[in-house]
C-alpha cells in the first residue's frame, strides 16, 4: 500500500516532537505533517490527503473538538482515524469526545506501546491496512488497550499507588499528583514558575524515570470553586535528599511542555496565592 500520512496538531512543541518520534520509530516509511493548532490543523487537511490525524483536545484559536465537527463534515475526510491526545481521561469528557465522532483517545503521559497500541486499534478499526515496514513493531497485546472498554469497566488502575505524602518541611506550596505512563506519586510543592516545578515526594516502592512524560495535576481554589490545573511535561531530575540507599524522600523536577496561554495563565494565578 502507499505510505501513510499522518497529520499531528498541537500547541506543545515537544509533544509534537514526541509524536513524530514514536511514528518515526514504528512507521518508518510514513509522510508526517504537523501543526500548533486546530486553525492550522484545518488549513493543512484542506490542502493535504490524510490517513491518520492525531490532535491535542486543549489548544488556543480553535480546539480538538472544533476541528473534530469540521472534519466529520468533509466528504474526503469524515472516515479518517481521528485519535484525541489529551491530558483529561475523566469519563465525562471521554464520553463527550466521542460522542463528537473522534475514533480513539490517548490519555497523556503515554509511552511508546500506548500510543501504538492507539494508532494500530484505530487504524484498523476504519479499514486501513498497516504497511509492511511497520509489521516488525508487533501490536502490543494485552489490557487496558480498548477506550470504550475503560468506560463500561471503571477507570483504568497504575501500578503503583503511593501513599499520601506527609512531609514536615517549610514552604510547601502546596501538592500536585504527578502521573506517567507507569504509576504517579503525590508530590509536595517546592518551587513553581511558568516553565518548571521542584517538588518532593515520599518513596513508597514506585519511582518515575529521567524524562518520562508527566501529567502534573495541581488542586487550587478560585474563590468558592475548586480548580485543577493540569500542565504537561517530563522529568527532568531526580535526586535522593539523603545520602543513603534507602533514603525516602526524593526530589524530583518537572520541565512543562505546554505552552497554551490559557495554561500559563493558571500557573500564575496558582502562584500569586503564594505571595
Amino acid at each position: 500500500m502507499a505510505k501513510l500520512k499522518i497529520a499531528v496538531i498541537d500547541d506543545a512543541t515537544m509533544i509534537r516532537d514526541l509524536i513524530k518520534k514514536f511514528i518515526r520509530q514504528n512507521f518508518p516509511d510514513a509522510s508526517i505533517f504537523d501543526a500548533n493548532n486546530g486553525q492550522a490543523g484545518m488549513n493543512l487537511l484542506k490542502k493535504q490527503p490524510i490517513d491518520l490525524i492525531l490532535c491535542d483536545w486543549e489548544m488556543p484559536e480553535m480546539d480538538g473538538e472544533e476541528l473534530l465537527t469540521w472534519v466529520r463534515q468533509q466528504e474526503n475526510l469524515k472516515n479518517v482515524p481521528f485519535i484525541m491526545v489529551t491530558s483529561r481521561g475523566d469519563k465525562e469528557f471521554v464520553v463527550k469526545a466521542i460522542q463528537s465522532g473522534v475514533s480513539d483517545y490517548l490519555v497523556k503521559p503515554f509511552n511508546n506501546k500506548q500510543f501504538l497500541e492507539k494508532v494500530y486499534k484505530s487504524l484498523k478499526r476504519h479499514g486501513i491496512e498497516i504497511p509492511a515496514s511497520a509489521l516488525a513493531s508487533k501490536p502490543p497485546t494485552g489490557r487496558g488497550g480498548d477506550s470504550l472498554s475503560v468506560l463500561t469497566a471503571g477507570k483504568p488502575q497504575v501500578k503503583t499507588a503511593p501513599a499520601k505524602v506527609k512531609v514536615k518541611k517549610p514552604m510547601a506550596k502546596g501538592s500536585a499528583i504527578l502521573r506517567t505512563p507507569d504509576g504517579e506519586v503525590r508530590c509536595a510543592l517546592k518551587q513553581l514558575d511558568l516553565t518548571s516545578m521542584l517538588g518532593i515526594f515520599k518513596n513508597t516502592g514506585y519511582l518515575p524515570s529521567l524524562l518520562d512524560q508527566v501529567s502534573m495535576d495541581v488542586e487550587f481554589k478560585r474563590g468558592e470553586e475548586q480548580k485543577v490545573m493540569r500542565i504537561n511535561g517530563f522529568v527532568q531530575m531526580l535526586k535522593a535528599t539523603d545520602n543513603r540507599p534507602d533514603c525516602e524522600i526524593i526530589q524530583a523536577k518537572v520541565i512543562f511542555m505546554d505552552e497554551d496561554p490559557e495554561k500559563r495563565a493558571l500557573i500564575s494565578e496558582y502562584v500569586g496565592q503564594f505571595g
